[in-house]
Formats: structure tokens, C-alpha cells, sequence
């Protein structure tokens, strides 16, 4: 049995937003989900970031990246958030699917059926390692994405691929905005140079494929809760680890993976 569960943690940092930085009082901070609430992040900032950066990073990506590229597998698994909705309820909602191989809009045979039917399956895109890492500057195109396969099983609909739309940048920007809140939430900003992380969640530059990527080599990983989050060092730099949908990894067989990889920034 898969784990929906998320360890639970509040947060307090200095009275600044974890993104501009600026000092507010408490009434003008909200709460910062390091993981997105809509899929069951329970670690949390507590009064973490100004209105204005939080509208900002939802408007930008976050709400992109949680209604297309997650949005299977909050379906699948009955991942509300704060929306007490039932969501979608037949398959017109939901990434259309066909027979046979196609993978990524290829073409195939469409098939329709009611959403309790719908595929037992998704799949995440993934990434070269990031470019900091590497010594190559990736920008912001995505280059050679290849998808990763999540197999919940339970209605035998195995060899169909659903075609999910993709719009580059979003997710990848999410991934980030989660690397470098929990490395705030754990660490602060003393214990390594944020600066150039921050300006790319702020907008003002917009190379994420340097920050973000996947890791080079499997690790073994906790398939516990539904997802994690570990830190790594890497020469000189200090990187998260987030594994998402972790406990979906063991209902496969294993708890071997390639996670995304976030360069938060020098350690100092």
C-alpha cells in the first residue's frame, strides 16, 4: 500500500520574505508550502513569504506545473489540496490516451472510456543534470527530456501512453522553488549563497536548467512518504534532493531512482 502521508514540519525564519527578502510584519506574510499543498506538502514556512512573491511564483509556474504536468497523478491519487472539489469527473478533463506506444503526442489510437477507467499510470518528465553542475550553461530549452513511468496498477490498461501536454519551464521552475525553500527552512541563508537562485525564482534571470536537473547516478531513497527531500554536497555546492511520489517508486518494486536535482547555491 502506497503512503500519501507527508512528515510534518512548521517553519519560522526572521520576519523577511524567504524570496525578496524584504522585512514585513506578520500580517502582510503568508504561509510558504515548501511542497505545493496540492499534492499533500505538509512542511510549511510559517509566515514565509510577502503577497507579492507568492502571487508571483503561483501566477508564473507553480499553478502551471500543478494543472498539467501533475495534474494525472492528483487524480489518480486524490490529491485536493485546498479544493474541495471532487475534480474531474469523466476523462475529457484529463490528458487524452491511446493505444499501443505513443509516448508524447505521438500518433496512436484515441481511446475514451468514463474517468474510473482512466489509466492507473503517469509518467513525470525528466532532466539533464544541472548545468552548475556539469560546467555547461543549459539556459532555459530543455534539451533530450525523456519521461519517467509511474505504475499504480489495478485495471490492466498497462501498454497505453497518455499524451500530456508540456509546457517547458513551469515544473522545472517548481522543482526549484522547492529545493530552495527547504534549504531556507533548514538552513537559512548563512549557510550558503543564494543569490543567484533567488534572482532566477524572482524573475530576473531565467537560465533554470543551470539550477535544476535530475541526479547523474540512482540513489536509494526512503519510499516512506509520498515524497522526500534530502541534501547532497557536491564539490562546492550545495544541492537538494526531491524525490516526488516517492511512495509510488515502492509500488513498483524498488526504491532505486533518479530524483531532481536543485542547486541552491555555494556553500559558504
Amino acid at each position: 500500500m502506497r503512503s500519501l502521508a507527508m512528515r510534518k514540519q512548521n517553519y519560522y525564519l526572521d520576519g523577511r520574505c524567504v524570496f525578496c527578502r524584504k522585512v514585513f510584519t506578520q500580517a502582510d506574510l503568508t504561509d510558504e508550502h515548501i511542497i505545493p499543498e496540492a499534492i499533500n506538502g505538509s512542511l510549511v514556512i510559517r509566515y514565509g513569504s510577502c503577497k507579492e512573491c507568492a502571487t508571483r511564483s503561483n501566477q508564473e509556474y507553480e499553478n502551471q506545473a500543478l494543472n498539467v504536468d501533475l495534474k494525472v497523478p492528483r487524480v489518480l491519487l486524490g490529491l485536493r489540496g485546498k479544493s474541495k472539489g471532487s475534480g474531474p469527473r469523466d476523462a475529457r478533463h484529463m490528458p487524452e490516451v491511446f493505444a499501443g506506444d505513443s509516448v508524447m503526442g505521438e500518433e496512436g489510437k484515441r481511446l475514451d472510456f468514463p474517468i474510473e477507467d482512466y489509466p492507473k499510470h503517469f509518467s513525470l518528465v525528466q532532466f539533464s543534470q544541472a548545468g552548475l553542475l556539469v560546467g555547461i550553461d543549459r539556459g532555459a530549452t530543455l534539451v533530450n527530456p525523456r519521461l519517467a513511468f509511474f505504475n499504480l496498477g489495478g485495471n490492466g490498461l498497462e501498454n497505453v501512453r497518455t499524451r500530456v501536454p508540456f509546457i517547458n519551464g513551469p515544473f522545472a521552475m517548481m522543482i526549484a522553488k522547492i529545493g530552495y525553500c527547504y534549504a531556507m527552512a533548514e538552513y537559512g541563508d548563512d549557510y550558503f549563497d543564494a543569490t543567484d537562485i533567488r534572482a532566477l525564482l524572482m524573475g530576473t534571470r531565467d537560465d533554470v536548467y543551470n539550477f535544476v536537473g535530475n541526479a547523474e547516478n540512482p540513489e536509494r531513497l526512503s519510499t516512506r512518504h509520498l515524497h522526500g527531500l534530502y541534501f547532497r554536497r557536491r564539490a562546492e555546492w550545495l544541492t537538494v534532493l526531491v524525490h516526488l511520489f516517492a511512495s509510488c517508486h515502492s509500488q513498483q518494486g524498488t526504491n532505486i531512482c533518479n530524483p531532481y536535482e536543485v542547486v541552491v547555491g555555494r556553500a559558504l
